[in-house]
C-alpha cells in the first residue's frame, strides 16, 4: 500500500513511529459508523534482527467490539441496579429516622410507615424482576408449555382488568378506562407457558393504563396471518418518541422516567416481556409516536383445526 502504518489505522495524532518503537502497549480502535459499531484491539511487535536492528512494525487486529459492548452494557447494568436500589433505600432510610425519633401526629405516622412499605415492595419488585433476567440469561428458564386456545387466555386477562374498575373503592385504578377487543372469531391455539404469557400481557396493559389519559380506550386486538398469530394492544396517552423506539425493551430505559418513579415501575418489565416472548419463538415491537402507544405480538401458529395433524390431540 506504500503506506506508513500510522495513516493506515488513523493513529498519526495519537502516537509516531517512534513511541511505538519505545512502547509497544495494545491500542483500542474505534472505527464505528453510524451504521456499525467496529472496535479493534491493535497488539504491535517489533521486527528485529538478531543484531538488534529494528526494520519493521507488525500490528495484530482483534476485533473486541462484541466484548466491548458487553463490558459497557455490565458498567451501565451495575450503575443502574445501584441508582435505582439507593432512590427508595435512601427513601426509607429517612422516613424510618423520622419515625424513630418519633411522631405526634398519628396521620403523619401513618403516612410514613405507608410510604417506607411501598418503597420497600418496589425494592422486592426490582429484586425479583433481577433475578428473573439472571435466570433468563444463563439459560436456566425452562418454558412450561402446553396447546392454549389464545382467544380465551387474552380475553381471561382483560377480564381481570375490567374486575378491578367494577371492584370496591380501594382495588380501584385512579383513573377510569375502557378495555376494546377485536378478535378474530377463529379459536387460534398456540403453544405457550400460560404464567409466563400472562405476566407480558399484565405489564403491557399496565402501561397501557399508566400512560393513558382518564376515561381513555385501550384497544386490544387478535388475528392470525401467515402462520402467526399478532396481538397487539394499542392506549391513547401521548405514544413513545420517535428517537425512544429503539430503546424501550432495554432494562431501566423509561420514556418518562420521573413519572414511571413516581408509579412504582422498575423499568424492567418490557425487558422481561422481550424475553419471554423471544423465548416462544415471537417478536415484540412497539409503535411511533403521536397517535398514542401500540405493542405487537407475534407468535409461530399452525392451524392444527385441518389435517391429520389436530388427530393426533
Amino acid at each position: 500500500m506504500n503506506k506508513s502504518i500510522l495513516d493506515i489505522l488513523d493513529i498519526r495524532k495519537k502516537t509516531t513511529i517512534r513511541d511505538l518503537i519505545e512502547d509497544q502497549s495494545d491500542m483500542l480502535l474505534d472505527f464505528s459508523t453510524p451504521e456499525r459499531e467496529q472496535i479493534w484491539n491493535a497488539s504491535f511487535s517489533l521486527i528485529q534482527k538478531e543484531t538488534g536492528f529494528i526494520y519493521g512494525i507488525v500490528c495484530v487486529l482483534h476485533d473486541v467490539t462484541e466484548q466491548q459492548r458487553i463490558d459497557r452494557e455490565r458498567r451501565e447494568f451495575v450503575s443502574n441496579v445501584s441508582h435505582e436500589l439507593r432512590t427508595p433505600l435512601t427513601s426509607v432510610r429517612s422516613y424510618i429516622e423520622a419515625l424513630s425519633e418519633g411522631i405526634d401526629d398519628a396521620q403523619t405516622e401513618a403516612h410514613f410507615f405507608n410510604v417506607a412499605q411501598k418503597e420497600t415492595d418496589r425494592m422486592i419488585r426490582m429484586i425479583n424482576d433481577l433475578l428473573n433476567l439472571s435466570r433468563m440469561d444463563s439459560g436456566r428458564v425452562k418454558l412450561n408449555l402446553e396447546l392454549v386456545n389464545l382467544n380465551e387466555l387474552f380475553n381471561y386477562i382483560l377480564n381481570r382488568f375490567d374486575m378491578i374498575l367494577d371492584g370496591n373503592d380501594e382495588q380501584k385504578p385512579q383513573k377510569n378506562y375502557t378495555i376494546k377487543r377485536e378478535f378474530t372469531a377463529k379459536d387460534l391455539w398456540v403453544e405457550l407457558d400460560t404464567d409466563r404469557f400472562i405476566q407480558v400481557i399484565d405489564n403491557i396493559m399496565n402501561n397501557a393504563i399508566k400512560y393513558s389519559p382518564d376515561g381513555g380506550v385501550i384497544t386490544c386486538r387478535m388475528l392470525e396471518s401467515n402462520n402467526q398469530v399478532i396481538l397487539s394492544i394499542s392506549d391513547q396517552g401521548l405514544g413513545i418518541p420517535r428517537k425512544d423506539l429503539n430503546h424501550v425493551f432495554d432494562r431501566f430505559f423509561r420514556v418518562d422516567k420521573a413519572r414511571s418513579r413516581a408509579q412504582g415501575g422498575t423499568g424492567l418489565g418490557l425487558a422481561i416481556s422481550k424475553e419471554v416472548i423471544e423465548m416462544h419463538q415471537g417478536k415484540i415491537a412497539d409503535s411511533i409516536e403521536g397517535k398514542g402507544s401500540t405493542f405487537y405480538i407475534s407468535l409461530p401458529y399452525q392451524d392444527y383445526s385441518q389435517g391429520d395433524e389436530w388427530d393426533e390431540f
